[in-house]
């Protein structure tokens, strides 16, 4: 191969690596606190506003990216946090096995007998088959029941936490720590048929939706549309504009609590300054009315206060209104 061709195929391998951006997503998440749906957003709401803000910011959505398949298997029944118990329900090991629950003749059986048919001697199909058995009792309705919607779930989600232990066994036992895909892509099925029977069940009986959620430890979130999910570019603009947003807010009450702590003092400043006008003119009022009392204008310590002859002014009104406002001769009514 000439000089030339190989420079081509060099370069457009450098271009080709540089335009499309890589997210590993198959990793695993260790961080319970990442399952809180809000988690990433409320991460970016406390990054400083720095030079390094935008390249956080990447690194935060990139590290979103990356945490969504695994998060989308294991957050609604926290199963990063629990690695002992899956969320499975705690067994009688000494029980007997499904199959033996109703024999009779080991009632009365020696304990050796008992325990070669008990759950520790049993199979992981037997454990699975009590779980399932343990878990539907929790929700269903009757003995009978076997087409409600809270059947169905606690079914579901018996397989996807037992099927999760598994995959982690696998995992961890793999020479080369890879997930059995054969069973993570059931998994994947049964948690959105779940997800289905959930939403179905909430539309039908809220009360009955929220026992569900509760008994079984579902933490069940609203999944947002396709066409609501942001791209990287329009998802960093929504959290700058929001965290713009909260700056503005935070900057707008310091203002209003600083007017408030300023219209206070400056309130106590004005009421002193008012009581002490309001001292100096009764000071001067009082020095007004020693001149006047001193040039013989104003009494001092009269005694009741002076009325003008009312009586008398209304007796002058009406005499005069007789004398000149009396009506012509020819304007009297006739008697």
């Amino acid at each position: 191969m000439n000089t030339a061709a190989r420079r081509t195929i060099h370069i457009s391998a450098t271009l080709a690596r540089g335009r499309n951006t890589y997210f590993e997503k198959h990793k695993l998440v260790t961080d319970p606190a990442k399952q809180d749906p809000n988690y990433f957003e409320d991460l970016a709401r406390k990054l400083p506003l720095d030079d390094n803000y935008i390249d956080q910011l990447k690194m935060i959505y990139t590290d979103k990216v990356m945490s969504e398949r695994d998060l989308t298997m294991k957050a609604s029944d926290n199963l990063i946090a629990d690695k002992v118990t899956y969320g499975l329900p705690q067994l009688d090991m000494t029980a007997p096995r499904p199959p033996y629950t109703n024999v009779d003749a080991l009632k009365d059986a020696p304990e050796s007998v008992k325990k070669i048919f008990s759950l520790d001697f049993g199979t992981r199909r037997d454990l699975t088959s009590e779980w399932k058995r343990v878990m539907i009792e929790q929700v269903n309705h009757h003995a009978l029941d076997n087409a409600s919607h809270e059947k169905k779930i606690a079914l579901c989600t018996a397989l996807i936490r037992h099927w999760s232990m598994i995959v982690d066994d696998i995992f961890r036992k793999n020479v080369r720590p890879r997930k059995p895909t054969w069973l993570t892509h059931r998994i994947w099925l049964v948690i959105g048929q779940r997800r289905r029977l959930l939403r179905e069940l909430r539309e039908i009986d809220e009360e009955a939706f929220q026992k569900v959620i509760k008994e079984l430890k579902i933490a069940y979130h609203v999944q947002k549309q396709p066409e609501h999910v942001k791209t990287r570019k329009a998802w960093s603009e929504a959290q700058l504009l929001m965290r713009v947003k909260e700056e503005k807010e935070k900057k707008l009450e310091d203002l209003h609590q600083r007017y408030i702590k300023e219209l206070e003092e400056k309130k106590d400043e004005m009421k002193a300054k008012r009581e002490k006008l309001e001292k100096e003119r009764q000071e001067i009022e009082k020095r007004m009315k020693d001149l006047l009392i001193l040039e013989g204008k104003v009494t001092e310590n009269v005694v009741g206060e002076y009325k003008m002859p009312l009586v008398g002014q209304f007796t002058e009104a009406i005499n005069h209104a007789q004398l000149f406002y009396h009506p012509k001769p020819d304007m009297v009514r006739n008697q």
